[in-house]
């Protein structure tokens, strides 16, 4: 009963809160609209939020180790702020708000709060370090669906009505100028009562891994925000081959998801893939998010049975650069989308075992959230880099090949990944 009260309950609970951070690009054609700017410049808000969110979970993995408590609380804190900044900026009509609270704070309460439950959970489950991982990772895909739901109450997916069960009950009568005032209300209850639930077992951890340098902060040791000393940890791990390996397998994995997720709808619509058939694409997206919560539990699952977990790593690859292939032919965008969705979330759960297998439980926050300072910079460089090629080949309803170029980008990203991995393989061995 501890382990789940300890452990599942407040994972879950976190999680599927700050997992709100990937709906954000159901709002941003109405944050558009109320501020008078263009959709491109208010997607950076969720740009710099998953910047900012690998980041937080890298500078902040020193407190997570430290003080779990005081990690989720800062983490709730920076997260609830930055929603109730977010609505202050669309009430202002200031996109440097937005990105301020969207970009800033949410992102870094997000990044922390990812990592805080993740070594806890492998702790409680030592047996099964990949599932016990996987979950929070699971709950935090799913967060999104749940914040749609909250938003579009019985109208959701239909166009504009992304705060009708708001409105419905009578919540609020002005649309989008509140609806991250009722997020913050509605997340701030189960994100605190998480706070107080989750604790590290009474145990003695002994690192067995592979010379991984020490964190020895030498400033502010409550917050942990020595950037000196972090960046001499980082200098550090770079130095060692297996990092470096895992944060490349990281930043190419999830810049590849990130440029075919946001385009995979409108290359659905093209006249010659599904059209106007809206009922099959919205169905395709809506379990694309079922898929990403599959895909992290059943490759974690896979991983903890295979005597050598790090194989995992090939054969998420060699699916997601099979099905791209694939894909060449437009009627399979739809599966690709799936399938890609399952493995991307699938890195995400897989990880952290694989980083515990090789360096030990005892350092395993610090240098997980330093391998997920990938996923900072793979949220600037995979949605821009897709949006460039697509723009450059022209989109299919221009009589372009743009969606056909971004599908050929990815078969080369994830080979080259595959190589990647299979040099990870030889590192660890090597070790």
């Amino acid at each position: 009963m501890k382990r789940f009260t300890r452990a599942v309950l407040p994972a879950f609970l976190l999680a599927v809160s700050v997992g709100q951070i990937y709906a954000f690009t159901k709002f941003s054609s109405e944050i558009a609209a109320h501020i008078g700017k263009t959709q491109a410049d208010v997607q950076w808000a969720f740009s710099f939020g998953i910047f900012f969110l690998g980041m937080g979970a890298a500078f902040f993995g020193k407190i997570v180790e430290k003080n779990i408590r005081l990690s989720t609380i800062i983490g709730t804190t920076l997260f609830l702020s930055g929603l109730i900044v977010t609505e202050l900026g669309i009430n202002m009509k200031s996109l440097a708000t937005i990105y301020l609270g969207y970009g800033l704070l949410i992102g870094l309460g997000t990044g922390i709060i990812y990592i805080s439950p993740v070594k806890t959970m492998m702790l409680w489950f030592p047996e099964h370090k990949a599932i016990a991982a996987a979950l929070p990772i699971i709950s935090f895909g799913l967060g999104s669906t749940l914040s749609a739901i909250l938003c579009s109450g019985i109208h959701w997916g239909t166009p504009g009505s992304s705060v009708a069960v708001f409105q419905l009950r009578g919540f609020m009568d002005y649309g989008i100028t509140n609806v991250f005032h009722a997020y913050a209300i509605f997340y701030a209850v189960p994100m605190v009562i998480a706070c107080f639930l989750l604790k590290k077992p009474k145990i003695q951890v002994q690192s067995f891994g592979h010379g991984i340098p020490e964190l020895e902060f030498s400033y502010f040791e409550l917050l942990g925000l020595d950037f000196s000393s972090f960046w001499n940890f980082v200098k550090s791990c770079f130095r060692w081959n297996f990092f470096r390996r895992s944060w490349l397998f990281m930043f190419l994995n999830i810049s590849a998801g990130l440029s075919l997720i946001p385009l995979a709808q409108q290359m659905m619509s093209s006249p010659d893939v599904y059209g106007d058939n809206r009922q099959l694409i919205n169905w395709i997206v809506a379990l694309a998010g079922v898929m990403n919560g599959g895909g992290r539990f059943l490759f974690a699952w896979w991983s903890d049975r295979l005597a050598k977990r790090i194989n995992i790593l090939l054969i998420i690859l060699a699916i997601s650069a099979g099905i791209m292939l694939a894909s060449f032919l437009p009627i399979l965008i739809g599966l690709a989308l799936l399938v890609i969705n399952a493995c991307y979330g699938a890195g995400f759960s897989v990880i952290p075992a694989i980083l515990a297998d090789h360096y030990g439980m005892t350092n395993i926050s610090k240098i997980h959230g330093a391998v997920l300072s990938a996923w900072g910079f793979a949220g600037l460089v995979g949605n821009q880099a897709a949006m460039a090629v697509s723009k450059a080949f022209g989109g299919y309803e221009e009589g372009g090949h743009g969606y056909v170029a971004v599908v050929a980008l990815l078969v080369i990203v994830y080979s080259l990944n595959f190589v990647n991995v299979l040099l990870l393989k030889k590192s660890a061995a090597s070790t």
